[in-house]
């Protein structure tokens, strides 16, 4: 027997038929926003009936949301069959990962398809308003090379180091260069220049999110993320759910001194790689040759490494540990030390993987981030309007959230 709802009701009651609709109208534009689907595919993955599924599309595609296409057939026999899926360059997602000495950029459709990507680089001591403006330049680039302007995007995640309030303010960075940066309200600062909704989340809170929506976390539930590149912090996956803190500050543990987590990537080896120092890159590359001296200096990279490591393994015991940022492609001549070290230090061990998300975890956190929040708020549509938004009425509310 088909069942009569999609997504599930909030409260446990099916309510109105009108709320039916714009539950089975959320449905499926989730199920087209990935790929495009028949008629036939979205019952039979649905469980809603043919007619059904019928009305509902046919309202999506009046609406503006949809649109069809044809789909060769498998066996070139016949017609092709009609599929559906939401309308191309109905809306775009940015993302800006603002690091320390980066800015990368990533435009993506409303599903977190990325259309474009864009990586600029910057000095530390660059002030805050010449970072934030080398950040909205990048952004346009991309989107001028899909000849899109910042009114095409619905929504923008910001990713910033250091504990970043609820409010989008900076509260904390204990690291050196970012002047100025500190008690910044990035929200405030880029709401002046999009009209979409803006997002701003810490970098190693967004690296995790990507692990655990794209990336090596996934059907995980109990995870820790290291975020392992110029600086080096952590981040708490917890009940499936990536873990923030009061204060945005949950995973800093890497600024107690004891653990050698500050600057940890421009330290370690310090008494036998002489000077001038040679490159992460180079002393990857001589320790894959086995060069004793580099493999002195992996060694002690990766017990320290470890030590901080263990200290949120045992607080969280987790299932899994993923190690990401821009140490991760060396992980071949550190990580047997590194697991060697953290199962000396703890009982019960996770297991441990390499993230292949590489530097494009922050800014892949931002588009999850974004495409979260909207589908939250077609989901508080859903419970709160008496029709499902159009395109049209679902950007003025997310433009709504933004300022709220």
């Amino acid at each position: 027997m088909p069942r009569e709802a999609m997504v599930e009701p909030s409260g446990g009651s099916m309510g109105s038929r009108s709320l039916l609709r714009r539950m089975n109208s959320l449905g499926v534009l989730r199920a087209l926003l990935p790929q495009p689907l028949t008629l036939r595919e979205l019952a039979d993955a649905s469980g809603l009936s043919r007619t059904a599924i019928d009305a509902i599309v046919t309202d999506l595609v009046e609406m503006g949301w949809l649109e069809s296409v044809e789909r060769a057939s498998a066996s070139r026999v016949g017609r092709p069959a009609t599929a559906f899926h939401v309308r191309a360059g109905l809306g775009h997602l940015l993302s800006l990962d603002i690091g320390a000495n980066h800015i990368h950029a990533v435009v993506t459709d409303l599903a977190g398809a990325v259309l474009g990507q864009r990586t600029a680089r910057l000095p530390e001591d660059t002030g805050a308003t010449e970072r934030i403006s080398l950040a909205l330049a990048t952004g346009d680039a991309v989107l001028s090379t899909l000849d899109l302007t910042r009114g095409s995007v619905w929504i923008v995640a910001v990713g910033s180091p250091g504990a970043i309030g609820r409010d989008g303010e900076v509260l904390h960075f204990g690291g050196t260069g970012l002047p100025d940066w500190v008690g910044l309200n990035l929200r405030e600062r880029f709401e002046q220049e999009f009209d979409g909704a803006v997002l701003v989340e810490g970098d190693v809170a967004l690296g995790a999110r990507a692990e655990l929506t794209v990336g090596a976390a996934q059907g995980h539930r109990d995870v820790v993320y290291l975020l392992c590149g110029v600086r080096t912090s952590a981040a708490s996956i917890v009940d499936g759910k990536v873990h923030r803190g009061v204060h945005g500050a949950a995973g800093i543990v890497g600024e107690m001194p004891e653990l050698r987590w500050s600057r940890l990537n421009e330290r370690y080896g310090e008494s036998v790689l002489g000077s001038p120092r040679p490159s992460r890159e180079e002393i990857f590359e001589a320790a894959r040759a086995g060069d004793r001296i580099a493999l002195t200096a992996m060694d002690e990279f990766a017990d320290d490494l470890a030590t901080g490591a263990a200290a949120m393994i045992l607080a969280l015991d987790p299932e899994l540990l993923v190690v990401g940022g821009g140490s991760a492609p060396g992980a071949d001549v550190f990580l047997p030390r590194f697991i060697h070290t953290l199962g000396e230090i703890c009982p019960l061990p996770p297991d441990v993987v390499v993230s292949s998300l590489g530097s494009e975890a922050v800014a892949m956190g931002g588009v999850s981030l974004a495409s979260q929040h909207l589908d939250t708020v077609l989901q508080t549509a859903v419970r709160d309007v008496e029709r499902f938004p159009d395109p049209a009425g679902a950007l003025r509310l997310v433009r709504r959230t933004a300022a709220s």
